[in-house]
Order: C-alpha cells, then sequence, then structure tokens
C-alpha cells in the first residue's frame, strides 16, 4: 500500500510539480492550494504525512496545524515557507509541526525528511499476529498452524490498513479512497472485500471478524 501524502501550496506551478515528484518517488498525492482545503482534507484522517506551505489564502498553515492537533490527529506534518526567521520555525514546531524547510528546498531533502517522519519500525515487520492468525504481508498470506490461505493484494492492503487503525471504525468511503485510490469501482467493492476476507477468518476458524455496523472495525472475539 503506497503512503498518502497531502500537499497544500497556494501556487498551483510548486504544487504540481512537487506532487509529480512524489508520485515519482513512489506516494499517493492529494493536492490543494488553500489552508481550507487542507484542513478538510486533513481533518479525514486519511494521509500518512501532510506538507504545508505556511503563506496560504483562507487559513495560512501555521492554523491548520494548530487546528489538526486540537483534533487530535497525529499525522506528521512538514511545513513549508519563504520565511526563514528562527522565530518562524520555532512557532510552527510548537504549534505541533514535526519538520520545517525554507524555500526554495531541494527535492532529496524533503523525500529525506518524508522517509524520516513515515519510517516505523512496524514496517520493518513481516509478520503480524492477528488474534489466533498471522499475517505475512510479504508472501500475501493469512495462516492459523498449518493452514495458509493466499490474499489478494488488496485483501492485504485493507488487513494492514485495519492493523494500522486498531482503535477506531473506518468509513466505506475511507477504505475505499485508501485501498483503491484513484482506481474506478463501484461503492460495491469494499462490502465485497469484506467478505473475502470474513470467509477467510472463517475457513481458518479464527477468533477475529470484521465489525460492518456504522464502519469497519476488525476484531477479536473469544
Amino acid at each position: 500500500m503506497k503512503l498518502k501524502i497531502l500537499l497544500a501550496d497556494d501556487v498551483e506551478e510548486i504544487a504540481e510539480a512537487v506532487g509529480e515528484m512524489l508520485e515519482y518517488n513512489g506516494y499517493d498525492v492529494d493536492i490543494v492550494y488553500n489552508g481550507k482545503d487542507a484542513l478538510d482534507k486533513g481533518e479525514q484522517n486519511l494521509y500518512d504525512c501532510i506538507i504545508l506551505d505556511v503563506m496560504m489564502p483562507i487559513i495560512d498553515g501555521f492554523e491548520v496545524v494548530k487546528k489538526l492537533r486540537k483534533m487530535n490527529i497525529k499525522t506528521p506534518i512538514i511545513l513549508l515557507t519563504a520565511k526563514s526567521m528562527v522565530d518562524d520555525k520555532v512557532e510552527g514546531l510548537e504549534l505541533g509541526a514535526n519538520d520545517y524547510l525554507t524555500k526554495p528546498f531541494n527535492k532529496k531533502e524533503l523525500i529525506a525528511r518524508i522517509r524520516a517522519l513515515t519510517r516505523d519500525e512496524e514496517e520493518k515487520k513481516v509478520k503480524y499476529k492477528i488474534g489466533n492468525l498471522t499475517f505475512n504481508k510479504e508472501t500475501y498470506q493469512l495462516s492459523k498452524d498449518n493452514t495458509s490461505l493466499n490474499l489478494s493484494k488488496h485483501e492485504c492492503d485493507i488487513i494492514e490498513f485495519f492493523i494500522k487503525n486498531p482503535e477506531r471504525k473506518i468509513s466505506q468511503d475511507e477504505l475505499k479512497h485508501r485501498i483503491w485510490s484513484n482506481e474506478e469501482n463501484s461503492d460495491s467493492i469494499v462490502p465485497m472485500y469484506m467478505n473475502y476476507l470474513q470467509e477467510k477468518f472463517i475457513v481458518l476458524n479464527a477468533n477475529v471478524k470484521i465489525n460492518d455496523i456504522n464502519g469497519y472495525k476488525l476484531e477479536e472475539f473469544v
């Protein structure tokens, strides 16, 4: 599953160029051109990293950071700005930003900073325990004892997304957006894949299930 980035910059030429560079480096990118749209997108909590220009119309980048952190959204945030004053950097970091780059910046440095912020020790793991099951994201297999079932890439991505979001219900729209990204699919695609996974859990006599009341959540039961 590609890491998903929100990029906000009111200069469209810069935003498009940076967006293309990020996509070339393997990221899935959404681009907006003002602070309000950045806040609206960011509060959906769909992203692995948010890159914000400070000087944006409607709401500036500092205010976006402040509001997102008040919502307890902990997505790593990198601020981009033409300002190089130490006080401005300190303000952004104290509001909750994780990093700061001054324009013009080196694209390789931006990629390096994104990688540093999104590097999760869990990403280094290949196998995960889910109840009485073992999920191997490298071999695309779900197993219990000596029985293993092969998973499709989308099924693996769904399970991995559940693992990364263990405490909350995930909406159908969020799953569709994250797993299928810009692919054209009907609204039935998410329920269909949930059924595929439920059937595999049953075959393996698993003590986990997908709770589908008011969203989706992978839960263990006794």
